[in-house]
């Protein structure tokens, strides 16, 4: 029987790793079941307080999604996961019409100057996991199906479908024993790339039982 290689390499050294496909910042592929992280969209966020939410809704068709991202300062439509999303950044309160909420995740500091909201889609098969890294602002995950794993050097977590998780800073890993799918929130300085590989810290284990 064969092993599938992201497996093989779940218990040998954090340098033989293998990188996640698209490493959240490669645009969506054709095949949208493509495992790996793939940017869906960016939002500048021009103005922005020093804590923003953000807000998760499912539309039943691109159109609705569209026209209410219209009526907001920071709004990026996505469909991902044969589903329709609106993003919406702003208080915790913004008042969104239409679609049903999943989640509202924050508060999240941006980051000095002008910031920019990186949001991407990733699937992960059984057994996937990233390499080490960090980002420079905080990230910020909705689990849309299976469960993923987290790991940073003060937290161990599992968060099911429909959990939710934040990253403030500093290094992590994030893992998918099981599968899973989910959507993804990185802030990062206008102009800064929004990962940034490698660090010190080395993962337990947790996540790759």
């Amino acid at each position: 029987m064969l092993v599938p290689m992201f497996l093989m390499f779940a218990a040998v050294s954090e340098t033989n790793v293998p990188p996640v496909p698209g490493l959240c910042m490669a645009p969506v592929p054709v095949d949208h079941d493509m495992p790996g992280c793939y940017q869906t969209g960016t939002v500048e966020l021009d103005g922005a307080p020093p804590n923003i939410f953000w807000q998760i809704y499912e539309f039943s068709t691109l159109e609705a999604a569209q026209s209410e991202a219209a009526r907001h300062r920071w709004a990026s439509v996505a469909e991902a996961h044969a589903k329709v999303w609106l993003y919406v950044i702003g208080d915790q309160f913004e008042n969104v019409m239409g679609g049903v909420k999943r989640a509202g995740i924050g508060p999240l500091a941006v980051p000095p100057g002008t910031g920019t909201a990186h949001f991407s889609e990733a699937i992960f098969p059984p057994g996937m996991r990233t390499r080490v890294h960090s980002h420079p602002g905080p990230e910020a995950f909705y689990v849309v199906a299976g469960e993923q794993c987290m790991e940073t050097p003060s937290d161990k977590r599992m968060i099911p479908a429909g959990g939710t998780y934040v990253v403030e800073s500093g290094p992590h890993i994030q893992a998918a024993p099981k599968g899973r799918r989910n959507l993804v929130l990185i802030l990062a300085p206008k102009g800064v790339s929004a990962v940034v590989p490698g660090g010190e810290w080395k993962p337990t284990g947790f996540c790759d039982q």
